[in-house]
């Protein structure tokens, strides 16, 4: 399944899953999501399969800073509900959380990265 979102949808994810932060910053930063997992490259994905593309997602959303406090949270929440619209139920546990945030907080994380440790994660039947 090629799925791709929208900044209406990560606004909505960011509004559930926001802490009650105020509105973004930047805006620009859940744009450059969008922008990033939808990319192509002489017409073939940057970014294949819903695991990479999550993990683009996670990756912009969660090492931009646009929420004043809740960038990881939603970052986090933005990977799992795009997972569930492509089809793959994912439950982390919470030693799950903490690896993506530590993940995400390391200076050398990248979507490939991520996409290696979203594959871990426990999923649902």
């Amino acid at each position: 399944m090629d799925l791709h979102i929208d900044v209406a949808w990560i606004l909505q994810v960011a509004e559930a899953a926001g802490a009650d932060d105020p509105a973004p910053d930047d805006y620009g930063v859940p744009v450059s999501a969008v922008a990033r997992h939808r990319a192509e490259l002489f017409e073939q994905p940057v970014y294949d399969g819903p695991y990479a593309k999550a993990a683009a997602l996670v990756h912009t959303l969660g090492r931009c800073r646009w929420l004043e406090r809740s960038n990881l949270a939603v970052a986090a929440a933005t990977g799992v509900m795009y997972l569930d619209a492509a089809g793959i139920s994912v439950k982390p546990a919470r030693e799950d959380a903490v690896a993506l945030k530590d993940l995400l907080l390391d200076p050398a994380c990248t979507a490939g990265r991520i996409a290696v440790l979203l594959r871990t994660w426990p999923t649902t039947t």
